[in-house]
């Protein structure tokens, strides 16, 4: 895949250039530009597959670059490169034909990598369709069905759909890594193969139907429903085969999903439309997670978008300031001002808590907490992580304050304060910071006054008391929780450090 970077700043074209050996991916870059201008000019000349693009260049800039694209026909794939303050600009620039974007401030290989990976697959179907429309002259029936639904045509004459009451349902599975774990070496073919034969079997008598998988997790049908009339009896009948759907891959499979559902059309070319609508739809999922199926809903709210940015404006403000208490009282409420509006999904949230985060910590990628974020499906889930890490943060911060730590022995107490669950040895902290263990331990023992483990241990404990108060917990969940690999050896050290067994402390103090 040839790949163009599009950056005013040099130092970030060399950092994207020298992060990753490209070529050992089937990846080459062909070259980099300062400016808008010298961009159109090396795509005319070098056909680039991927740009990757800045949002803000002296003479033109990203969004009049997307325009003058469009204009030429030039059809290559597009990443966004853009700053924390860019949010309404990226989601223009979205809306212009942008494929993703990246948030510079905590870009890293990984991410890069990830994503780049995804667009150059992306490429290779493209060109395997193409390949097959060449060689046979017509296309597969899941080229169809998916190019129906980019919009790239306008005929059923091939598919078992009428041009009357057409809807888009979208569905994909709830923990679906968990789910993976199921299956021997997470073969993720056998999840996918009995999802479709069972909705195979499911609508084999519905006549006006096509459904395919577009991707890992999402799953995509469309109906048409000639014989109905009106638009709720619509909306009813794909409740209803949606439901059945649910219910189905919950008895046989074991497995909750989500739905998202789009308004019913009789244009073939609002389709694209009305995909766009059923994954918008299936975002709800994300801030409601008690109900499995959702509508799309129009949303218009101008004011909506000015009360988010004075939101970040008052947040990044209070960060600079070091007011960390007022800080975490206006996350909350913005927090429960996305829960109402339900704006963004999850990857756009994402940024923006990540955002805040590079604020108060540069060096968060050691952390280690992306494992975790992989994992987490809903708003609320996102909301307890990230107030956790802010909170563990400005925990460290304060008690650091007027102490003068090391930077190694701050960056240790960081660590252990976000990764107090993991299993931690010297061993492990002497890779992790590239230093011995025996001078990890002699230099904590010193700085700290008390032994690594002690200290480690105390973390824990605090956190097990916390999760004490939660009566649905049992003690061994929390024992792993927080870090322990038995009950028996969590409940030694809990009476070593409160005098009592984890169990009477629940009875006593919660």
């Amino acid at each position: 895949m040839r790949i163009l970077i599009v950056d005013d700043e040099p130092l970030v074209r060399i950092g994207i250039k020298s992060s990753i050996d490209w070529q050992s991916y089937d990846m080459n870059i062909v070259g980099e530009a300062g400016d808008g201008e010298e961009a159109i000019q090396l795509m005319l000349e070098r056909n680039p597959d991927l740009v990757l693009l800045d949002i803000k260049m002296p003479k033109k800039d990203g969004l009049e670059v997307l325009l003058e694209m469009k204009e030429r026909g030039i059809d290559s794939k597009v990443i966004i490169l853009s700053s924390f303050d860019d949010l309404e600009t990226v989601k223009r620039a979205m809306k212009l034909g942008a494929d993703d974007y990246f948030h510079k401030p905590n870009m890293n290989d990984q991410e890069i990598l990830k994503v780049v990976s995804k667009i150059q697959k992306d490429l290779s179907i493209e060109q395997t369709e193409k390949e097959i429309t060449y060689s046979h002259g017509s296309k597969p029936k899941e080229v169809l069905v998916k190019n129906l639904l980019l919009g790239k045509i306008d005929a059923v004459e091939q598919l078992h759909l009428k041009r009357n009451n057409i809807s888009v349902v979208l569905f994909k599975v709830k923990n679906y890594k968990k789910i993976l774990e199921r299956y021997r070496d997470n073969k993720v073919d056998l999840l996918q193969n009995s999802i479709l034969n069972l909705l195979t079997e499911l609508l084999a008598k519905h006549k006006e139907v096509e459904f395919l998988q577009l991707e890992d997790n999402l799953f995509s049908l469309i109906f048409s429903n000639s014989e109905i009339k009106s638009k709720q009896g619509t909306y009813t009948f794909i409740y209803e085969k949606a439901n059945n759907i649910n219910q189905a891959l919950k008895r046989f499979l074991n497995i909750e999903t989500v739905y998202g559902i789009s308004e019913p059309t009789d244009r073939l070319r609002d389709i694209k439309n009305a995909f766009q609508q059923a994954k918008h739809a299936l975002g709800h999922g994300f801030y409601d997670a008690n109900h499995p199926i959702f509508y799309f809903q129009k949303f218009e709210d101008v004011s909506a978008n000015e009360q988010e940015e004075t939101f970040i404006k008052i947040m990044k403000k209070e960060l600079r300031e070091e007011n960390y208490e007022k800080f975490l009282n206006t996350l909350t409420a913005w927090e429960q001002f996305l829960q109402s509006k339900q704006k963004h999904g999850k990857d756009e949230v994402a940024k923006i808590y990540e955002g805040l985060l590079f604020m108060v910590e540069e060096t968060y990628e050691y952390l280690g907490y992306s494992d975790k974020l992989e994992h987490i499906e809903t708003f609320e889930e996102l909301s307890v992580f990230y107030h956790q890490l802010f909170e563990a943060i400005f925990s460290v911060r304060g008690t650091n304050k007027n102490k003068g730590y090391s930077p190694i022995i701050k960056s240790i107490l960081d660590y252990l304060e976000i990764n107090y669950d993991k299993s931690i040895s010297l061993k492990s902290l002497g890779e992790e910071f590239l230093v011995s263990p025996n001078y990890i331990s002699r230099l904590f023992k010193k700085e700290v006054e008390k032994g690594l483990f002690d200290y480690l241990n105390e973390i824990r404990i605090q956190k097990a008391k916390s999760l004490l108060k939660d009566y649905k917990l049992k003690i061994y969940e929390i024992a792993e929780r927080v870090g322990f690999k038995s009950q028996v050896h969590f409940a030694i050290v809990f009476q070593k450090y409160e005098g009592m067994s984890p169990k009477d402390f629940r009875k006593e103090k919660v």
